[in-house]
């Protein structure tokens, strides 16, 4: 499942961000983090994740995930992975590449994308995800987030002109199957449904309990 959200921070928390991260200092060649043959097609930079200013600007990230209805039915989270800034300047870009299946210990289920970047202050970028043999290409505004599986063959296209910002990690789910957590995605969807149209509680009640019993079923 392929999933995009907007809005997940505002447009000026994102400024701040952008702001907070702008010592040139702070950034760092990204192949350091790449693993085999991603080493070869990454061209980008990354912020220095000791950095006061980068531990805030990634705690932030996590925060506003954490607390979203949406992005926690679909993800399900048991916790997130190693949340990183990266930078895509004029010439750079990451060629069609898998993420490692275990990070820093911890399997890796979902990976997201947060733009931080307003998409017209640079050209080219977009995030290139391979969905089932079709290409999904997102370029998404400044607080979107885009959720994918960690299987997906994925790539940034190369940056033209400007500076492409974003926060990317990963997502240990506490529900390993993307099948199951799509099914309990749908049910979050309808009782989301159920809440706001004011049906009657023993009926809400009893579809809580179903999705309980789901979570007891499927989670780790």
């Amino acid at each position: 499942m392929l999933l995009q959200i907007d809005e997940i921070l505002s447009v000026q928390e994102c400024d701040a961000i952008i702001s907070a991260v702008e010592n040139p200092a702070l950034w760092q060649d990204g192949k350091a983090t790449a693993k085999g043959e991603a080493r070869a097609v990454k061209l980008n930079n990354q912020a220095d994740a000791g950095a006061p200013a980068v531990k805030g600007a990634a705690s932030k990230v996590i925060d506003a995930l954490r607390g979203h209805e949406v992005f926690h039915a679909a993800a399900q989270p048991a916790s997130f992975i190693r949340p990183t800034l990266n930078r895509y300047d004029a010439g750079m870009q990451y060629g069609d590449h898998v993420d490692a299946h275990y990070i820093n210990s911890e399997r890796t289920d979902l990976s997201f994308t947060l733009f931080l970047s307003a998409p017209d202050s640079y050209d080219g970028g977009e995030l290139v995800i391979d969905n089932a043999g079709h290409e999904d290409r997102i370029k998404g505004a400044a607080g979107t987030v885009v959720l994918y599986p960690s299987t997906a063959v994925h790539r940034v296209e190369e940056v033209r002109s400007g500076s492409r910002i974003c926060c990317i990690g990963w997502v240990k789910s506490r529900v390993r199957s993307a099948e199951q957590r799509a099914l309990l995605f749908e049910v979050e969807k309808v009782i989301a449904d159920l809440r706001e149209c004011g049906t009657l509680l023993p009926v809400y009640n009893r579809l809580l309990n179903v999705r309980n019993n789901l979570l007891r079923a499927f989670g780790e």
